[in-house]
């Protein structure tokens, strides 16, 4: 069940990027790591942070819907079309796909992971 959910979602993003290999903009792929008004920085599949500026023309979709800037939220997979701001020299998004966050870790058997205390900890 979990290689089946990673081998969709790794399909989802390259259909993505795919779709979105169009015109001069950069695509930018990963998970969001901060949101601050209006940039957000994405850790890249190459584990560079890059920093994208956010505009009130910037569109955002969520699978085959409508989002909002709201909808980032750190942990957040993004596929961003972006361009360079020569000035700023920082990139500015034109249109983010939001994805999934990443699943839960859970353990061998499925469930939740829990963290290091185990109940005998507490007697």
């Amino acid at each position: 069940m979990r290689k089946c959910l990673i081998l969709s979602t790794v399909s989802i993003f390259v259909a993505a990027t795919l779709l979105l290999a169009h015109g001069d903009a950069t695509h930018i792929m990963g998970t969001v790591t901060a949101v601050n008004g209006n940039h957000v920085t994405v850790k890249t599949q190459e584990g560079k942070s890059e920093i994208v500026m956010l505009e009130k023309t910037t569109k955002y979709i969520a699978g085959s819907k409508a989002a909002t800037a709201a909808d980032l939220k750190v942990g957040t997979r993004v596929v961003i079309d972006a361009k360079m701001d020569e000035k700023m020299k920082m990139f500015t998004a034109e249109e983010i796909k939001i994805g999934a966050a990443p699943p839960a870790k859970t353990d061998a058997k499925g469930k939740p992971a829990a963290h290091s205390e185990t109940h005998a900890d507490h007697k």
